[in-house]
């Protein structure tokens, strides 16, 4: 029996070569990909796949004649579908339920801290300086909408719950959603729901329907204390328009993990905002930052490998079309 050819651009170390290995029992044959590899080695390897585990570009990929399925690495797919140029005929799966937890705890640490002001009380620490600043807030009791309801929006709405907040999710449909939130909407709420919102948590991906979704005007619309955090794409927020109104005093805090343009340019005027805080799309990482979260992308990796080796359906085939994964 012919071997697949799997190329892992992963950073794997030993026991989760290991688990793949095991997944793929003597039917596969491994090279791996890593940074320092000089861009023929690269592609000579990934000319030769038909699976990569990682995310090559859309350059390498037209250069890939074997190819039959990519397992992404990450939860957003719009490295490939927001643009043209996709195979259609190549299988694509991404991570999704892998950053449940890792971005929901994310959310919740940058979120306490906007509350109890640890931001400023942290550059207060620096200086030397003893000043309570007073005017804290606290979750309980408060509405959050979350925009973008699916796998790492749920996870945040769970904790969000164990705070004694109240959750409104926004997703396509209102139907079926898991009882973390006590009401769900569609994207024709949005502007009904604002104006209610203590919280507003940005997890959508990027696509022609989210970009500016959260524009001057709808800024505008959310109360003059409410919190702004986004985890999803920078895209979700013109960030000029989100200055002009952070300078006029409008919203009590803004906590963002992903901007436009990335990187932030240093003389950006977000930097020197006391009530932003600002990390370097790191919310969902995993490998190099949380352990516990590459490896949960490795057992995803491991049992789509399987379920492909035995003709099955793969776990969170993505829709080329729409560019979500498929429920």
């Amino acid at each position: 029996m012919e071997k697949v050819n799997v190329a892992v651009m992963l950073p794997l170390d030993r026991m989760q070569r290991e688990l793949l290995k095991d997944a793929g029992a003597e039917r596969c044959e491994w090279h791996y990909i890593d940074d320092g590899m000089g861009q023929e080695e690269r592609l000579d390897l990934l000319r030769e796949a038909e699976v990569v585990m990682g995310q090559p570009s859309l350059r390498e990929i037209r250069q890939c004649p074997r190819l039959k399925w990519i397992q992404m690495s990450w939860a957003g797919t719009d490295i490939y579908t927001s643009r043209e140029g996709f195979p259609r005929e190549i299988l694509l799966t991404n991570a999704s339920g892998c950053f449940q937890v890792v971005i929901g705890e994310y959310v919740m640490a940058v979120l306490l801290s906007l509350c109890r002001r640890l931001n400023v009380y942290a550059g207060q620490q620096r200086e030397g300086y003893w000043h309570p600043l007073g005017e804290e807030t606290l979750l309980y009791g408060k509405r959050a909408l979350i925009l973008g309801a699916g796998d790492i929006g749920t996870g945040i709405a769970k904790r969000l719950k164990a705070f004694g907040v109240h959750v409104t999710g926004m997703r396509r449909t209102d139907r079926n959603y898991p009882d973390c939130y006590d009401a769900m909407v569609t994207p024709e709420a949005l502007d009904r729901e604002l104006p209610l919102a203590d919280i507003v948590i940005g997890c959508l991906p990027d696509t022609q329907e989210t970009r500016g979704l959260l524009d001057i005007r709808r800024l505008c619309m959310m109360g003059p204390d409410a919190f702004l955090i986004n985890v999803g794409r920078g895209s979700l927020i013109p960030t000029d328009e989100l200055v002009e109104v952070l300078e006029a005093g409008h919203l009590g805090g803004v906590a963002l993990d992903v901007v436009t343009p990335e990187p932030l340019p240093a003389d950006h005027p977000l930097w020197k905002m006391k009530n932003v805080i600002l990390t370097p799309h790191i919310a969902g990482q995993s490998f190099g930052y949380s352990r516990d979260t590459a490896n949960r992308v490795v057992q995803l990796c491991a049992q789509n490998l399987e379920r492909y080796l035995a003709g099955r359906e793969l776990v969170n085939r993505v829709n080329l079309e729409k560019g979500y994964a498929a429920e």
